[in-house]
C-alpha cells in the first residue's frame, strides 16, 4: 500500500495492518466511529471515509444496529468456492435459476459446487455436512419441506461458526432476519384467485404442496381473495399434498373433483406441472379447457407453453433470482452487506386457459 497522505488513509493503513500482522481476528468489532475520531483526532466524516473504503475493499464489514467487524479478507480471497444446494437440479425451473447463479459466479471470479436434496430433510442434512466440511465461503439454498423443516438448526449454527455466508431462495430461514430472495407467493394466490372470481368463477377448486411454505403462502393468498368475495372456504375442494405422496394425491384429487356432482368451475393449482397433470385428466374425461374448467398455475415455466392450452400462471424469474441470489452472497461474503433481503412482486401471465362464466 502506497504511503498515507491524508487522514482517511491513515485509518485505512492503520487498520489493515492490524489484520495483515494478525493482531486481531475476523469477526472481531472494531472501536465505534466515535472512538475512532477521538483517536486520530479526526471528524466523524474522515472516519465513514475510511471505513467506507474499508468495506469495498473487503478488510472489514459492517452490520446495521451492531458497528463495525473485521473480516478475514486473506481467507476470503482464497476461498473462492460458493455452493449451491436446491431441492431440484435438473428439472422444471431450477435450470434457469441456476445457470443465471453459475454465470453471475463465474463472471465475478467465483466457482460452484451444486448439491441437491431432493426435496429431503436428511438429504439436506448430509448435504449441509459436506458443505460445512469443504472450502467453501458462501452458501445459496433452497430449503427442502420448508415448512416442517425451515432449515435446521444445528447446520445454520454451524455455517455460522464456520463463517460460511448464506442466503435462501424460495423460501426463507425461519429466522426473521436471515437474508432471503423471495417470490409473493401470498400474493401471486390472491392475484390467481382473484382473476378467477372476476371472471365469475364462486365454484373454485385449488390444490396446493402442504410441506412448502410457497405452498403454504399461495393457500392463505386464496383464502384472501374468497373472503374478499365473502366466500367460505370449502376445504372438499381444496387438496393438500406432501412431497412423499404427491403423484397418488394428485391423481386422487383431480378424478374426484371432476366426478363430483357440484363440480368446480375452475382450479388454483400449486404449480405448471400440477396444471397439466390437470389437463391430462380433463382429456380422459373429456372435461373441456376453459369451457368447462377454467386453470391458474404458479411459475410461468416452459411447461405453461409446451401444451395446446397456454397456462395463465404467476411469473417466477428464474434466471434472475439466480443472478441476485449469486451478487447478494458475494456481496456478503466480501463484506459489503450483512443480511440482504428482496422480495419479487407476483406478476400475472394471462393466457388462455380460463373462461368468463355466468353468475347464477
Amino acid at each position: 500500500m502506497k504511503e498515507a497522505e491524508t487522514k482517511h488513509e491513515l485509518i485505512e493503513k492503520y487498520y489493515i495492518d492490524l489484520l495483515e500482522n494478525n493482531k486481531v481476528s475476523a469477526g472481531e468489532q472494531l472501536p465505534s466511529e466515535n472512538d475512532i475520531a477521538k483517536q486520530f483526532n479526526v471528524s466523524r466524516h474522515t472516519v465513514r471515509q475510511a471505513l467506507n473504503y474499508l468495506v469495498q475493499e473487503g478488510w472489514i464489514y459492517k452490520e446495521r444496529g451492531k458497528g463495525s467487524f473485521y473480516s478475514n479478507k486473506k481467507q476470503n480471497e482464497i476461498k473462492k468456492n460458493v455452493a449451491v444446494l436446491t431441492t431440484y437440479i435438473s428439472d422444471y425451473i431450477f435450470p434457469k435459476i441456476i445457470s443465471g447463479i453459475e454465470e453471475e459466479l463465474r463472471r465475478k471470479g467465483y466457482n460452484l459446487l451444486l448439491f441437491n436434496s431432493n426435496n429431503d430433510i436428511n438429504n439436506e442434512r448430509i448435504c449441509f455436512e459436506n458443505i460445512i466440511n469443504q472450502d467453501i465461503a458462501g452458501l445459496i439454498v433452497e430449503p427442502a419441506q420448508s415448512t416442517i423443516n425451515n432449515l435446521h438448526h444445528e447446520s445454520i449454527k454451524k455455517l455460522e461458526k464456520n463463517n460460511i455466508k448464506y442466503i435462501a431462495i424460495n423460501a426463507n430461514c425461519d429466522e426473521e432476519n436471515s437474508a432471503y430472495i423471495l417470490v409473493d407467493d401470498e400474493q401471486g394466490g390472491y392475484k390467481l384467485t382473484n382473476y378467477l372470481l372476476e371472471l365469475g368463477h364462486r365454484n373454485i377448486a385449488a390444490l396446493f404442496k402442504a410441506d412448502d411454505l410457497q405452498g403454504e403462502k399461495r393457500r392463505r393468498g386464496y383464502i384472501k381473495a374468497l373472503t374478499e368475495y365473502n366466500l367460505s372456504f370449502n376445504k372438499k375442494i381444496v387438496g393438500e399434498y406432501i412431497t412423499d405422496n404427491q403423484e397418488m394425491y394428485i391423481d386422487q384429487f383431480i378424478k374426484r373433483i371432476l366426478s363430483s356432482e357440484n363440480r368446480p368451475t375452475a382450479i388454483v393449482c400449486y404449480n405448471d406441472k400440477v396444471a397439466l397433470r390437470v389437463i391430462d385428466e380433463c382429456r380422459k374425461e373429456n372435461i373441456k379447457i376453459p369451457k368447462d374448467l377454467s386453470i391458474v398455475s404458479f411459475d410461468d415455466s416452459s411447461l405453461a407453453v409446451s401444451s395446446d392450452i397456454k397456462l395463465t400462471t404467476i411469473k417466477h424469474p428464474k434466471e434472475d433470482m439466480g443472478v441476485r441470489a449469486a451478487k447478494c452472497v458475494i456481496d456478503m461474503i466480501e463484506g459489503r452487506i450483512d443480511k440482504p433481503q428482496y422480495t419479487y412482486s407476483a406478476e400475472l401471465i394471462v393466457r388462455e386457459s380460463c373462461s368468463r362464466v355466468e353468475l347464477q
